[in-house]
């Protein structure tokens, strides 16, 4: 083996390793990364959760407002405003 195709072995060997090495941290970063992702759509499938039973107790609230002025000044105080006339299911529209 001569001189310059040790060299050239070496190099290539050294690019070899630092391409190792680069991969190992991006696998390193995806896994961080994918973690953060998955934490942030838990929250946000929470939040899907707990909208939709705020929303059914508005309702349920309002159909109980019906009969009682303190369950109306509440949701008035809050600026809900509930739709029981067309449909029971109605959203409120905050």
């Amino acid at each position: 083996m001569s001189r310059s195709q040790f060299w050239t072995l070496n190099l290539v060997g050294g690019v070899c390793a630092l391409l190792i090495v680069c991969d190992l941290a991006l696998a390193y970063f995806n896994g961080l990364l994918n973690r953060s992702v998955a934490a942030t759509q838990s929250q946000f499938n929470q939040a899907r959760q707990l909208q939709n039973t705020a929303q059914n107790l508005v309702v349920r609230i309002a159909q109980a407002g019906q009969q009682e002025a303190v369950l109306r000044d509440l949701l008035a105080k809050h600026e809900f405003k509930v739709n029981l006339n067309a449909d029971t299911t109605t959203k409120p529209a905050p």
